[in-house]
């Protein structure tokens, strides 16, 4: 029984530093800025822009005419959910600007998919939301 007890702590300490090494190395591959181009339903274009640095994010909504419209930033991290990747943004602050956020009491949970410069990100399924769900395809700035 004893033996069973350390396999099992030894396995679970295992699958926690893979978890961490997944997560620290997608989180490193997402350092940077990244856009996606949308239309809301009335045919007005926006674009939004994320920016990743280490454990940290800075979102963007602009107008057409590069317009802020909301402003946030917080702190991410990433989780493995099954064979999902799971990008969470907490601690967040919104606004209408970078100098008018205050604390929001939320988190955003999506589940996403990395390649070499995209990054597709299912948001809005985590719960009921006022904004509907969506599938967005961020294209990676080039530096």
């Amino acid at each position: 029984m004893k033996k069973r007890i350390v396999s099992t702590l030894i396995a679970l300490g295992l699958m926690a530093t893979v978890t961490q090494v997944v997560a620290a190395g997608d989180l490193e591959s997402l350092s940077g800025k990244w856009t996606v181009k949308k239309t809301n339903d009335d045919g007005q274009r926006y674009v939004q822009h994320i920016e990743i640095k280490k454990d940290k994010f800075t979102f963007r909504i602009a107008s057409a005419d590069d317009e802020t419209r909301l402003y946030a930033e917080g702190d991410v991290k990433i989780e493995k959910a099954g064979p999902f990747k799971v990008i969470v943004f907490h601690n967040i602050q919104a606004g209408a600007s970078k100098s008018d956020v205050s604390p929001i009491d939320d988190t955003y949970t999506s589940i996403y998919k990395l390649d070499e410069d995209s990054w597709t990100v299912a948001t809005n399924f985590d719960r009921d939301r006022d904004q509907k769900p969506s599938l967005d395809v961020y294209k990676k700035a080039k530096s």
